[in-house]
């Protein structure tokens, strides 16, 4: 946790959450979690308050996660008055290993083997391969759609000492991006202000708390909606919208 202060609200919180876990809440517990509960009603949260307008959703499947966050995109490019840039990511055919040649702790024998010709991937399976949902392409995105000012969470530990870390939550201030293959913009570097950072980060030529992301590469399983699933070495910036 990140939290340097602690409120009675907070310590409430706190125990409830500890009671939850084990299926022990008191009457306490559950009387203080009301006043939690969405309503109209003087002193209640209001989800129809600006402060909550671009506040992430939990949610408890991935189908409705990355919904939200396409919808929430579309909608926050729409009332700052931008357009949504779309980024894609670098993909090949990545390499399956055999489960035959699998040893009893789940380590391959023998090299890892493709089942395709050449590792390149032409313009029309990559287009389908874009269009997978980031739930089923192990929320590593091979679209980004992105406009200054959207809140982004980071997914991967890149640098700690940096606050670059996984789950942290930022907001996009500025990239660089270039033509990549078929034609397609790719991302070189992201650069994104952090919310409240643990610590505050100050990188030479950059605003206070803005640091860069930088493309890593990691090979995934990519589902299709038939179910079918491919291995894919990709190359993407580590980030995902952060509307849920």
């Amino acid at each position: 946790m990140r939290q340097k202060t602690q409120t009675p609200q907070d310590a409430s919180l706190r125990k409830a959450l500890v009671n939850m876990r084990y299926g022990n809440c008191t009457a306490e517990d559950i009387k203080f979690l009301r006043t939690l509960q969405a309503s109209k009603k003087p002193g209640r949260p209001n989800i129809a308050s600006k402060e909550f307008r671009n506040v992430a959703i939990i949610c408890g499947r991935h189908t409705q996660k990355d919904q939200i966050n396409q919808m929430g995109c579309e909608r926050f490019a729409e009332e700052t008055g931008q357009k949504l840039t779309h980024f894609y990511s670098v993909d090949k055919w990545g390499k399956d290993a055999d489960p035959a040649n699998k040893t009893k702790w789940g380590k391959s024998k023998a090299a890892s083997k493709s089942k395709h010709k050449s590792n390149e991937i032409d313009f029309d399976d990559q287009h389908q391969i874009w269009n997978v949902r980031h739930g089923s392409t192990e929320h590593f995105a091979g679209k980004l759609s992105l406009c200054l000012g959207m809140p982004v969470m980071i997914r991967n530990n890149d640098a700690t000492e940096l606050c670059i870390t996984k789950g942290q939550e930022g907001f996009v201030v500025g990239w660089q991006a270039k033509k990549g293959p078929h034609g397609k913009r790719i991302l070189d570097t992201l650069f994104v202000k952090l919310d409240k950072p643990s610590k505050t980060i100050k990188i030479p030529g950059l605003p206070e708390n803005v640091v860069p992301l930088v493309k890593g590469t990691k090979t995934i399983t990519c589902t299709f909606p038939s179910d079918l699933k491919e291995s894919i070495e990709r190359q993407q910036v580590w980030v995902l919208p952060n509307f849920a």
